[in-house]
């Protein structure tokens, strides 16, 4: 049983999702519907949520306003005395509705200290704790009867394991089916002890010349994993611009127009998951949640070399039963998570400056968009374009000519960032949890989390050994198909875990 029913329509989820995460942090639980197909609707299962749930909070836009569904479920709300209903956009609400104080949320771009969005919160609050609700009698009528689940590791359906919150999204949703469930669950297990690591930073000029290095600290921690561990760094809450401003040298248009996005506090791999580390959980937890997995699936082969050949959907899996394993929540990153602790407070095309150097970091410098490496071990140019782009020289900006090694490079080859994160660009393209292809940044949420769209694709970061520089810079957005591998060799992943609500480990 949800604490919140949520009601609105499919176009405006980007609006209300900061909403959903601003209910979770009060403590509450929210069920709302992001993949339902177009005139799809579950109706018994969702005559069943609104049953059980204590309040009712309905969205009225103009998308939502003529939508019978939406009517009928703010009406089962109000029937009860437990609706709370909101404007997004200044659009009364439907005759029938309109005797019910009905704030505006427009302009509203998530901000938690809005005295409207603080009213609208203690108004669900009030509702939800009321004793009346609290001691709420849930529906008679029986739950829709389920067929037999197939079962995942030990014994626990796919379900279970996905409520208990194996696979907990950018967003905070387990995904059941076509059904996405909104709720905040505890890590199972305490994480371990947060240590300070102190470093020298490096960082280089215009012209590709070395700053003097800076004395910097981060915050990190180990899970263990089958004799070895997955190492984090604590990335601190934040304000940061997402994107690339128009002076930057090739950029491309889907990364602007920038915005601000508030953070919050996260936890992300120091490295790309290893082969060694993939194979451990592989082995550890061999029964499949969603589907199965190769302990081997990399072409180039090592157990420090970054895991790569897979796909969004086989990284998923992966984090869904690394998430069974340690018992902390487990996901890949958001798009917006993911360049803010590339970027580590930098605003310059790589976290390095705005050039770089092949001593910093693999990819192509050798020029041409994307190099190839055959059976033979040929290093060679594969296209001079890429995206409808031609790139020639393997410098970028002011900085030199590079080199083409031709292979992934071991996990902490080159020096990290000022987060303390390794290989953020180059060596490995890494998955996020968006779908894309990559949306205006403006339909992002406004609090970091991933945006799941209609469209199956999943987002890529980062670049690759093979890819041109520019192709590897901070800002740099791609996508492939969810259950593609991508080219041999180039695509693998970065795994986020879950800090307490408080932000702390």
């Amino acid at each position: 049983m949800a604490d919140v029913f949520l009601s609105y329509k499919r176009e405006d989820q980007t609006r209300i999702a900061p909403l959903v995460w601003l209910l979770e942090r009060k403590g509450l639980s929210v069920w709302w519907d992001t993949r339902l197909a177009p005139g799809e609707r579950f109706t018994q299962v969702i005559q069943h949520e609104i049953e059980r749930s204590r309040c009712v909070v309905v969205a009225w836009s103009a998308n939502s306003i003529n939508a019978g569904w939406v009517q009928d479920e703010a009406a089962a709300g109000r029937d009860r005395g437990i609706l709370v209903p909101l404007s997004l956009d200044g659009v009364p609400p439907p005759f029938g509705f309109r005797g019910l104080q009905t704030p505006d949320l427009t302009g509203w771009t998530g901000d938690d200290d809005d005295p409207r969005t603080r009213r609208l919160i203690e108004a669900v609050v009030r509702i939800v704790r009321h004793p009346a609700n609290a001691a709420h009698e849930v529906s008679t009528q029986p739950e829709p009867a389920r067929p037999p689940e197939p079962k995942g590791p030990r014994g626990l359906s796919r379900r279970r394991l996905l409520q208990a919150g194996a696979a907990l999204g950018a967003a905070g949703l387990v995904s059941v089916g076509s059904l996405v469930i909104s709720k905040r669950i505890p890590n199972r297990e305490p994480l371990p002890q947060v240590h300070t690591e102190k470093f020298a930073l490096r960082t280089v000029n215009e012209r590709g010349e070395d700053n003097p290095p800076q004395p910097e600290s981060v915050e990190v921690f180990a899970v263990p994993l089958g004799g070895m561990s997955l190492e984090f760094s604590v990335i601190p809450a934040g304000l940061f611009q997402i994107g690339s401003p128009d002076s930057e040298p090739q950029r491309r248009p889907n990364e602007g127009p920038p915005r601000l996005v508030k953070m919050r506090s996260f936890a992300i791999g120091r490295t790309a998951v290893t082969q060694a580390q993939w194979a451990a959980l592989v082995e550890a937890e061999p029964g499949p949640i969603m589907q199965s997995l190769s302990a081997n699936p990399s072409t180039f082969l090592g157990d420090d070399l970054p895991v790569e050949t897979v796909s969004a959907d086989q990284a998923k899996e992966f984090c869904e039963r690394l998430s069974t394993a340690t018992g902390h929540r487990i996901r890949l990153p958001s798009e917006a998570e993911w360049e803010y602790a590339c970027r580590a407070g930098t605003n310059t095309a790589f976290h390095f400056g705005p050039t770089v150097r092949s001593d910093l970091a693999n990819y192509n410098g050798a020029g041409g968009a994307v190099g190839l490496t055959d059976r033979d071990r040929d290093v060679h140019i594969d296209t001079q374009t890429y995206n409808d782009v031609t790139y020639t020289s393997g410098a970028y900006a002011g900085g030199s000519v590079g080199v083409f090694r031709g292979n992934t490079m071991s996990v902490r080859s080159f020096p990290p960032n000022r987060f303390g994160l390794y290989e953020m660009h180059g060596n490995v393209w890494e998955h996020c949890g968006d779908t894309g292809p990559p949306v205006d940044y403006r339909e992002l949420p406004a609090d970091g989390r991933s945006y799941i769209g209609p469209q199956p694709d999943r987002i890529l970061r980062g670049g690759s050994w093979s890819h041109n520089p520019a192709i590897c810079r901070s800002a740099y957005r791609d996508s492939m198909a969810s259950d593609y591998r991508g080219w041999p060799g180039r695509v693998g992943l970065r795994v986020v875990c879950e800090l307490d609500e408080a932000g702390s480990a």
